[in-house]
């Protein structure tokens, strides 16, 4: 089986942005302009940084037989496929946020990336391990 790369969530980035903007006409209506600054200047360019990681490739989610490995900027993580008791789909519009319940009554998300349908179905069977929130009713004939 080829790698499962995920894709970047783009709607949790924008999300991300407009809230730093709503946050900073709250902050500057009741004349805390420093403080909207730093709180903006500062989430703004985390929130950009960790895009452009993700962008670059220095930020990712890849599947295969042996689990997931993903990369968070820092260092590398890997969650072996024997240890992956079941995989949770959350649907976002029109795609899926993975998270993974691991044997250890472990829980590892992945909000900032996306899959598809039949990815994630893939990788339930590579791993022979269900899928929850995830059903049949969902698919278009």
């Amino acid at each position: 089986m080829k790698t499962i790369n995920l894709q970047i969530n783009w709607y949790l980035y924008s999300i991300q942005l407009v809230l730093l903007v709503l946050l900073c006409v709250v902050l500057l209506s009741l004349g805390f302009v420093t403080v909207a600054k730093v709180l903006v200047a500062l989430g703004s360019a985390l929130t950009m940084f960790s895009l452009i990681a993700g962008i670059w490739g220095k930020k990712y989610v890849h599947i295969d037989k042996a689990g997931f490995s993903h990369h968070n900027g820092l260092n590398i993580h890997y969650l072996h496929g024997d240890e992956i008791a079941a995989l949770k789909a959350t649907k976002v519009l029109n795609v899926y946020v993975i998270s993974v319940e691991l044997k250890a009554n472990k829980q590892v998300s992945f909000p900032y990336w996306l899959a598809s349908f039949e990815e994630i179905q893939k990788a339930a069977k590579l791993f022979s391990c269900p899928v929850i929130g995830l059903t049949q009713s969902q698919v278009k004939a």
